[in-house]
Formats: C-alpha cells, sequence, structure tokens
C-alpha cells in the first residue's frame, strides 16, 4: 500500500505538472505561433495588395477563425467597413438589423466574430499617421482578440487600413478532461506497476522473515538463500552472518554450561565429603589435613565464581568508567612482578623493561597483564621473560614462559569466552584480558616459540 500510495502520489505530481506547463509555457508558445502566422498572412496581404481573394487562412491551423477587413476613412472622418472577403461593405450608420454580417456565428464564441460592432471596436485602435503592422491583443464582451492593423493604399479618397484578426479561442473543458483521462490511465498502470514491485520487494522480505523467526528459536539448520545481489541481499548475508555468530555462541554457551557444570560440581563434592567425613569422625588423615582440603577447593570454586562475575559485568564497567588516567607501565610492570616472585622461589625471571606511558583505568590494565602472568607462571617450567618496549603507536608488552606450546587446534581460540581446553580448564582470564584490551584498541596474541609460548599485548601510548 505505501508503494502504490508513493506511485499515485509521483503520477499526480507528474501529471500536473505536465498540465501547468501545457497551460503557461505550451500556451504561450501556441499563442505566440499563432501571432507569427497572422503576421505572415497579414504582411502577404500588404504586399500583393490583392484583397479581393477570398479569405483561405482557414486552410491553415493556427488561423483557423480568423479574416480580415478595410476600414476607410473618408476626409470627413467617417468611417466605412469595406468586408473584401464578403462582397460588400457597411456604413458605421447601418441599422441593427445589418448587424449581423453574412459570415454565420461561431457557435464556440459568445458574440459572432464578424460582427459589425466588434469590427468597429477593432477600428477604434486606429490612431494618426502611417501605421505598420501595429499589433493589438484586446478583449471584447469577454473574448479575446488578436487584430495587425497596417495603413493601405485603397480606394480614391480617405485614408484606408487593413485589419487582420482572429479570435483567442482556448478549449479549457477539453484539456481538463484531457488530463482526467491521461491521469486515471497513469493511477491504473501505476496500480499495477506498484503491486508487481511491492510483490517483487516482499517476496525475499517474507522469507527473511520467516529466516528470522527461526533465529528465534535457535533453529541452526540451513542459512537463508537470496538471490539478490542489491540491499535486501546484503541484509540475507549479514543476517547468515549473525546466524554463524549466534549459532557459535550458543554452542559456546552450552560447552561453557558443561564445563562449569562439572568444573563447580567437583569443588563442591569434595567439599561437602570432607565435611561429612569431619563431622561423622570417619577420614583417612587429621582434622586439620580434611580442613585444608575444604579451604583450597573453596578457594578454588571462590576464584572461577569471581571470574564468572566479572567477565559478566565487564562491559557494562568498561562502557561507564570515566576514569582515563595516564599509566606508566614500567612501573606498574614491577608492581605486579613483584607480587608473583614470591608464589614460586623456582622460576627464574628475565626483565628487559624500558618506560611506556599509556591511557586507561588502572585497575583493569593490572588485571589484564596479571591474568597472562598468571597463566604463564602456571605453565612455566622455571623461566618467565618479561619486555616492554616501544613499536610505533604501541607499546608491545612481552610474557614468555619456557611451559609446553599451545597446540593449533587451540591457539586460535583460547581467548573466547568459555572455551575450555584439553585439561578440562575453562579459566575465563583470557576473555578477560581479550575484552580489556580490546576495548582500550589494543591487540592481543599468543604465538608459540621453539620452546614456550609468548603472550604479545599491545596498548596505545
Amino acid at each position: 500500500m505505501r508503494i502504490w500510495t508513493t506511485f499515485t502520489i509521483i503520477i499526480l505530481i507528474i501529471i500536473f505538472s505536465i498540465s501547468f506547463f501545457y497551460l503557461v509555457a505550451f500556451r504561450t508558445i501556441n499563442e505566440k505561433a499563432r501571432i507569427q502566422d497572422l503576421k505572415v498572412s497579414h504582411d502577404f496581404l500588404v504586399k500583393n495588395k490583392n484583397f479581393t481573394e477570398p479569405n483561405r487562412f482557414d486552410e491553415i491551423k493556427n488561423l483557423r477563425g480568423s479574416d480580415y477587413y478595410i476600414i476607410n476613412v473618408d476626409n470627413n472622418n467617417d468611417t466605412k467597413i469595406i468586408n473584401i472577403n464578403k462582397g460588400h461593405g457597411l456604413p458605421p450608420n447601418a441599422s441593427s438589423s445589418s448587424n449581423a454580417l453574412s459570415t454565420p456565428k461561431d457557435p464556440n464564441s459568445p458574440i459572432s466574430i464578424n460582427d459589425k460592432n466588434v469590427k468597429l471596436w477593432m477600428s477604434s485602435f486606429i490612431t494618426p499617421g502611417t501605421l505598420v503592422e501595429k499589433q493589438f491583443k484586446e478583449s471584447y464582451k469577454n473574448m479575446k482578440f488578436i487584430f495587425i492593423i497596417s495603413s493601405i493604399e485603397y480606394g480614391s479618397s480617405g485614408k484606408s487600413y487593413l485589419i487582420t484578426y482572429m479570435p483567442e479561442m482556448q478549449d479549457d473543458n477539453n484539456l481538463l478532461y484531457m488530463v482526467l483521462m491521461v491521469g486515471l490511465v497513469f493511477i491504473a498502470i501505476g496500480f499495477l506497476t506498484a503491486k508487481l514491485v511491492a510483490n517483487y520487494i516482499a517476496k525475499p522480505l517474507k522469507e527473511l522473515e520467516k529466516y528470522t523467526v527461526r533465529i528465534a528459536h535457535k533453529d541452526w539448520k540451513e542459512p537463508i538463500i537470496v538471490k539478490n545481489e542489491d540491499e535486501i541481499g546484503i541484509l540475507a548475508n549479514s543476517m547468515n552472518i549473525m546466524q554463524k555468530e549466534l549459532k557459535r555462541a550458543d554452542e559456546e554457551e552450552k560447552m561453557f554450561l558443561q564445563s562449569i557444570s562439572h568444573d563447580l560440581k567437583t569443588p563442591i563434592m569434595v567439599i561437602m565429603s570432607h565435611a561429612a567425613a569431619i563431622i561423622d569422625g570417619v577420614y583417612v588423615e587429621s582434622v586439620e589435613k580434611n580442613a585444608e582440603i575444604i579451604r583450597d577447593e573453596a578457594i578454588s570454586l571462590e576464584r572461577k565464581v569471581k571470574q564468572m562475575l566479572y567477565l559478566n559485568t565487564l562491559d557494562y564497567v568498561l562502557e561507564n568508567n570515566i576514569e582515563d588516567i595516564e599509566i606508566n607501565l614500567h612501573r606498574l610492570l614491577f608492581h605486579i612482578i613483584n607480587r608473583f616472585k614470591v608464589i614460586n622461589n623456582n622460576i627464574k625471571w628475565d626483565l628487559n623493561i624500558e618506560e611506556a606511558i599509556i591511557n586507561g583505568n588502572v585497575d583493569k590494565i593490572q588485571v589484564s597483564i596479571e591474568n597472562i602472568l598468571d597463566n604463564s607462571l602456571r605453565y612455566a617450567n622455571g623461566k618467565i621473560c618479561v619486555t616492554l618496549k616501544k613499536e610505533g603507536t604501541f607499546a608491545v608488552i612481552e610474557i614468555y614462559n619456557d611451559g609446553p606450546n599451545i597446540p593449533k587446534e587451540h591457539l586460535c581460540h583460547i581467548f573466547d569466552n568459555f572455551y575450555k581446553d584439553k585439561t578440562g580448564n575453562f579459566g575465563l582470564g583470557l576473555a578477560i584480558c581479550k575484552k580489556i584490551i580490546s576495548f582500550y584498541n589494543g591487540e592481543i596474541e599468543a604465538i608459540n616459540r621453539d620452546a614456550g609460548v609468548s603472550f604479545i599485548i599491545k596498548y596505545r601510548l
């Protein structure tokens, strides 16, 4: 309906524009053409001085309804109308019964174009002196006339003038009917065209609508196929990409739920079993040992729950945290490393840290570095190297550990949310790092070395 309405409005605008052009421009052009033809015929009569030939102007389309006559003004200023084409003349004081001349009245005109009074009215525009194609466009009793007056030599006395004239007839009703008919035809064509266009556009849109409902119900079976290469085709391709991403996120969520249910259920079962053993007095080792196991499992459980909550609220915290201060990475790295050195005294630390200043939230930047160091410390055999240097517009931190390489099939997924490696750990630390670093327009990647793994973090200076 909207397409049809649009088509109809456009068509009506075109029709009214054409009508206006016709009424203004075309009518003006047509009038100029008629006047020009009348001047040519008038000039022809004046030059040839053959006023006795019958008027054949009606054979020319633009001169239909035109005629000419001679006005003779004698020495006593008496005016005489000489109708050359009619074969007789009438003096101005002729009786009213002779007002209508022999030419029949035009049925479309309110008056006869050959009425004596009309001719006398035209002759009133004669001015003293010699007239050469003096042109007039005047109205008489609501009817417009175009006439031309020239001085001529005719008769033996007085002055004579040739007046060539024609009525300006306009058929506005016919024009109105024509516009209405053309408008109806175009509206009918526009309706059919709009229906075809609407069906053509609506068909793929309906398919996209059904496809959207399928996605809403997590139906990932088949992508939508739209052959259009226009905006609808681009929209369909975008929806297919969205479907793939949603499918991947759904699979990751299911994998996470499976992993988290196991990883949370196991420490809870250990805690419950050791607590029950203490209550019942049935345990293999001492009460203190069982309590230590309960404490360690509770700490591990707390850590995982905190990571889940932190990751879940991280987007909101980053977007709404307006803190953006200068951070001295050199000082921050030494502060973090000094805390990690006491965890394992068997690890050798190799540091090469330059000065670099970035902008951001200190707590979030610190978390992104601590999670990488924590991961490296967990897998390192005996050595961790930390370097900080400037490369272009970036401050580049490389954290290397001499632990085992990351399998290639896991290397490109370790920063994904809820990704679980072959060891069974779903650790959200790397996903948290990726989210923080990406928020500050930085980059992070993991690279397998000949012996060990390097994590490279880039923050904009």
